[in-house]
């Protein structure tokens, strides 16, 4: 699997140290992002915290918006709210590092909620945005949160939805304690994969060429190892979480979750890390790909809640 040569040598081009640049031949015109103009969004890549990172933005208003995907996805999955929010804020959306056209480390080190957050910020800190907003879904909220934790003085506010932290009941909710995957792997030797579809309350929501996108995303070299290590990276990202939830965040936060899925728990487990919560929305009819299924609600939420922050 992968990339045949001319789709290689189309990533050499992009490889080139612009910041801002379109994908070219990578998208081939089938999967691109707009902004509310209609206008493709700039595409840039640059050197973060040791690897190369891919990223989107549009829109040039005065709040900032760091976007954070989740797994298995990259920041094609914005596609649907980068129109319906890049007139209202300056929007930036990255490949975290082990996806879509970001650097994939050959290692099982570097791929925990710490080091993506030194990554996002250091994203933003070289794209001059020193204060923004932060909204992360399924891990990427987890990337979020970290990155609110530990750059308090650079996040005015964080949207957390549809994730519960690792070291603060993740693990029990969703089967990853240690004896579980011990006696899972004795069992089976395999991981039963969930596909994207079967999270959404509604399977059409997402569209082939999105899927189509992550397909392709996924034979790349090292892409599926990636994946896999974020999954890796759980256990010490529940380390990681205990030590920081220590102090809690004083920032807005925002949560959001959807019956399908992980539901009214998310702003529950959310005091577990925050002084307050203080706005909680359910998504009714909405399954685990919030931007996906009820994007317009999802853009009005960001927007209510951020711009009075």
């Amino acid at each position: 699997m992968g990339f045949g040569a001319a789709q290689a040598r189309s990533f050499k081009r992009f490889d080139l140290p612009l910041r801002h640049r379109k994908c070219e031949k990578i998208m081939s015109g089938k999967a691109e992002v707009y902004d509310h103009r209609k206008q493709p969004v700039k595409h840039g890549r640059t050197r973060v915290n040791g690897i190369r990172m891919h990223y989107i933005t549009a829109g040039s208003a005065k709040d900032v918006l760091l976007l954070v995907h989740g797994t298995p996805k990259d920041s094609y999955y914005w596609y649907k709210v980068f129109p319906l929010l890049t007139e209202h804020f300056t929007v930036v959306a990255p490949d975290v590092r082990g996806f879509g056209h970001s650097d994939k480390p050959p290692t099982t080190d570097g791929y925990d909620c710490k080091t993506c957050a030194q990554d996002l910020a250091e994203l933003m800190e070289q794209l001059g945005h020193s204060k923004y907003h932060v909204h992360g879904e399924d891990r990427g909220a987890e990337y979020a949160y970290a990155l609110t934790a530990l750059y308090r003085d650079r996040v005015q506010s964080l949207s957390f939805c549809e994730m519960l932290i690792s070291g603060l009941g993740l693990e029990e909710s969703s089967f990853w304690t240690k004896d579980n995957v011990t006696a899972q792997f004795r069992q089976e030797g395999v991981w039963c994969w969930h596909f994207m579809r079967q999270e959404c309350f509604n399977p059409t929501a997402i569209e082939p060429v999105a899927l189509d996108h992550w397909i392709e995303c996924v034979k790349q070299p090292g892409c599926l190892r990636g994946i896999l290590e974020t999954y890796r990276a759980g256990f010490k990202n529940g380390e990681i979480n205990t030590a920081l939830a220590k102090k809690k965040l004083t920032c807005p936060v925002m949560t959001i979750g959807a019956p399908e899925f992980f539901g009214p728990t998310v702003r529950d487990h959310a005091l577990k890390f925050a002084e307050d919560v203080q706005r909680s929305e359910l998504f009714e009819e909405c399954g685990h790909s919030l931007a996906l299924e009820q994007p317009e609600r999802l853009a009005k939420c960001l927007e209510e809640f951020m711009l009075k922050t």
